[in-house]
């Protein structure tokens, strides 16, 4: 063996002793989190049934509000309702409208939600609108947003396959 043949060897050598063969050190790595922690007031086993109203829950600003999605097929109308942290109770919001996006529809349905009977103040918990579209019956999938004191809340559903009955 040459001298630079040995040379580059021993280098070589120290090169793979320094770097562990190219295996990090676990223990001074950084271990990424295997589960996020839960939104601030959510718990970690946080899921959704059926609503009060039949419709299928689903969060509005991390847990904050949830809100209730049901579509009558027959009256081709969706109608939301918004709900407390509890997902059961019925909390009144001055909001002028809710905006339903329904994606998986050709083409997508896009509508207004108005309050339906809000009090005195303005402050209602059911907002309902009509599209010819909602005519299909199938397990929609969307977001519905409002704005509240100049802050956007953003909820995204998907409807459940009712269980076969037997």
């Amino acid at each position: 063996m040459t001298y630079k043949a040995l040379t580059a060897a021993v280098f070589g050598l120290g090169l793979l002793w320094a770097t562990g063969c190219g295996k990090k050190d676990e223990s001074s790595a950084a271990k990424p989190d295997p589960k996020p922690a839960p939104k601030k007031g959510v718990s970690e086993d946080h899921t959704h049934g059926t609503g009060p109203n039949g419709g299928v829950v689903f969060d509005f600003g991390g847990g904050k509000y949830h809100g209730e999605f049901k579509p009558d097929h027959k009256k081709k109308e969706a109608t939301v309702w918004i709900l407390g942290l509890d997902a059961k109770t019925a909390v009144p919001l001055k909001v002028a409208k809710l905006r339903l996006v329904i994606a998986n529809t050709t083409p997508k349905i896009e509508l207004d939600l108005l309050a339906v009977n809000p009090d005195k103040d303005g402050k209602a918990h059911e907002f309902r609108g009509t599209s010819d579209g909602l005519a299909v019956e199938k397990e929609y999938e969307g977001t519905v947003t409002f704005t509240l004191d100049g802050k956007q809340y953003n909820g995204d559903f998907e409807e459940e396959p009712e269980p076969k009955k037997k």
